[in-house]
């Protein structure tokens, strides 16, 4: 199957979904390339490109169109990745709809997907993880506690995939009812079924005061997070979300003996 064929049906909608990436409704997310505190990946559906705006980026200054943005993506593992551009076209027709493949130029496609789009309930809490991983690795670069406690364990933070949870992601500015919706939904916030000071619901951080790993399915997709704490508690060391799954920092190439 031709490349342009491939990019000319499988839309950035298709390949956004299946990371469970939503943009914002000026479209526009938080770039997955690189530390990002503000939405600096611009999405532009009538080209199916987009384009980061952050000089921090590496893949500032090029249009990224659906086969280099899941490249990107398939590269993002704490190894460095090994996904080639080949195996990015693969992974690109595996997403196509069975509606939308069959004969192109002779060669047979197959007509069904080893990774389809996930469910919609799967992929918003595909998005919701994302997005909290996004923010606890912002805090383990502020916290100072947390990068000793990981240099303890012989882990160098700058090349180890973790995050750190301060427990502060619901309060104050950075308060977002329908993410805290989220997190009580996905287990990283715990209902007290009380009042704050302030009048509001109170809720527990799963979690608090812990390093974060994602866990991903075979997709690399983040489907659960664990929590190990900095605290020496015998008792409260590792934390788990509900319904776990996934591994740590990714599944094996399928190809590995």
């Amino acid at each position: 199957m031709e490349i342009a064929a491939i990019k000319a049906k499988l839309t950035l909608s298709q390949v956004l979904n299946h990371y469970g990436l939503k943009p914002d409704k000026n479209h526009r997310l938080l770039c997955p390339f690189h530390p990002d505190k503000t939405p600096s990946l611009q999405v532009y559906y009538k080209t199916h490109t987009c384009y980061c705006f952050s000089t921090n980026c590496k893949t500032h200054g090029k249009a990224i169109d659906v086969i280099d943005f899941i490249l990107h993506m398939e590269n993002l593992s704490a190894s460095g990745g090994n996904c080639s551009k080949h195996e990015a076209i693969v992974k690109a027709k595996a997403m196509l709809r069975p509606s939308e493949v069959g004969q192109v130029n002779g060669e047979s496609v197959p007509t069904s997907t080893k990774n389809p789009i996930p469910k919609t309930e799967e992929a918003q809490r595909i998005a919701v993880l994302t997005q909290m991983f996004s923010y606890f690795k912002k805090g383990l670069a502020s916290s100072k506690p947390a990068k000793e406690y990981l240099a303890k364990r012989r882990l160098d933070f700058s090349k180890t995939e973790a995050g750190y949870n301060s427990g502060q992601f619901h309060h104050g500015t950075r308060k977002d009812e329908d993410l805290i919706k989220a997190c009580v939904k996905y287990g990283l916030l715990l209902d007290l079924g009380t009042k704050s000071r302030t009048g509001n619901p109170a809720y527990k951080p799963f979690g608090k005061w812990g390093v974060v790993f994602a866990l991903r399915n075979v997709q690399h997709q983040i489907v659960s997070l664990y929590f190990r704490s900095i605290h020496d508690n015998k008792n409260q060391r590792h934390f788990y979300l509900k319904d776990r799954q996934g591994l740590y920092p990714s599944y094996p190439n399928l190809a590995s003996k």
